[in-house]
């Protein structure tokens, strides 16, 4: 009996069945099918995949080598030139071999292999078009993809598109668009500090110290300080006042003055860090004014800050707050300070050990041979 015979004769039968049993034998039938023709499609699709991926992965050490010239010879390559070159190799230009150009140029920029010529592969092969289609993806991941790749090869024109995502419903992208738009944009890039949501984390504060340096390297740091003023969250206007010292920013002495007036010790702490940082000296008496009406978080900022401006005229301060201090670790922190302040701090430092006993003179040991412990 042919198939055909056989099919029939299956039709047939059915028709003697109940209407329910038809239709159920009927569904079913398109239920096996359809999942036959997907599962193949799937496969089908799947395979090709892996074939254009294990192409792409062989042709890798040809790519890295064209951009090396490009990049780091004093070989010249017209952006015609690029593309041939990069076409010849891996024979279509699509998206998934742009992807890995786009992985290669990342890798050269995150091991710090700096070039004039980054432009020129860019430009040459559209990657300015390719991460923008990555920006309209509907996939979330591609999105995320595209604000890491655009922050890495420091491509400041997606303003329009960034902020577009900067009010995502999803917390990941909404973050990641807030933060790309302050590393990429020159246009307002600290606008979105206002609505910085909860405390910065450890983490929070790696990725945000790249963004600012990228925003130092083009001189636009400028704006920073008024956020300090500006913000209601404590947590931002604490790492704010400490990127203010780790850049190095200017003219920012006022604000920091009054943010020794600020009702939360955090802040008031780090503002005396960072007047250190900035070496402003004209305020080390103000903050010895300060020393005993402040707690021990900012006693200890103060105690740093003098020993940073080492000016020669806090000694005695230091060595009469040594011998009054009841707490442990601030009687070390002072021993360290008198002790590297200058020449005659070690010869004050050696005095106090001449002078004192007991366990004062077990912290001053300590601080000068550690290995002696204090505890």
């Amino acid at each position: 009996m042919s198939f055909i015979e056989w099919f029939l004769s299956f039709i047939y039968k059915i028709k003697t069945f109940p209407l329910i049993i038809q239709i159920t034998i009927v569904l079913t039938l398109v239920f096996i099918i359809s999942s036959l023709a997907l599962m193949i499609t799937i496969w089908t699709i799947r395979r090709r995949y892996n074939r254009i991926q294990k192409k792409l992965e062989e042709t890798l050490p040809e790519i890295k080598k064209l951009f090396e010239d490009i990049l780091f010879t004093n070989k010249i390559y017209t952006e015609s030139e690029i593309y041939k070159n990069f076409e010849d190799i891996i024979e279509d230009v699509n998206k998934e071999s742009l992807d890995i150009a786009v992985d290669v140029l990342v890798d050269f920029k995150n091991d710090d292999r700096e070039s004039e010529n980054y432009e020129s592969i860019i430009s040459s092969l559209g990657i300015v078009e390719h991460l923008e289609r990555k920006f309209d993806s509907r996939l979330n991941s591609e999105k995320m993809d595209a604000f890491q790749e655009a922050f890495v090869l420091n491509l400041n024109k997606f303003d329009a598109k960034v902020l577009r995502y900067a009010y995502s419903k999803n917390r990941r992208i909404r973050s990641e668009a807030r933060n790309s738009y302050l590393a990429l944009s020159s246009n307002d890039p600290y606008r979105f500090f206002d609505e910085f949501e909860g405390d910065i984390t450890k983490w929070d504060e790696i990725e945000l110290m790249q963004y600012l340096k990228l925003q130092n390297e083009r001189g636009n740091l400028e704006g920073l300080g008024k956020w300090i003023n500006y913000s209601k969250n404590d947590s931002l206007v604490i790492f704010l006042i400490k990127m203010v010292g780790h850049f190095q920013q200017k003219g920012i002495e006022e604000i920091l003055i009054e943010k020794l007036e600020d009702d939360n010790s955090k802040v008031r702490a780090e503002a005396i860090t960072t007047l250190g940082e900035l070496n402003i000296r004209e305020t080390e008496q103000t903050l010895i004014d300060r020393y005993y009406t402040e707690p021990e978080i900012c006693q200890v900022a103060i105690v740093k800050t003098i020993q940073k401006f080492n000016s020669g005229k806090s000694l005695r301060f230091l060595q009469e707050i040594f011998t009054e201090s009841n707490n442990t670790d601030t009687k070390k922190i002072i021993a360290e300070s008198i002790l590297n302040y200058s020449y005659e701090g070690r010869i004050a430092f050696q005095n106090l050990k001449n002078s004192l006993k007991g366990f004062d003179l077990t912290i001053l040991k300590h601080v000068e041979t550690p290995l002696i412990k204090y505890k």
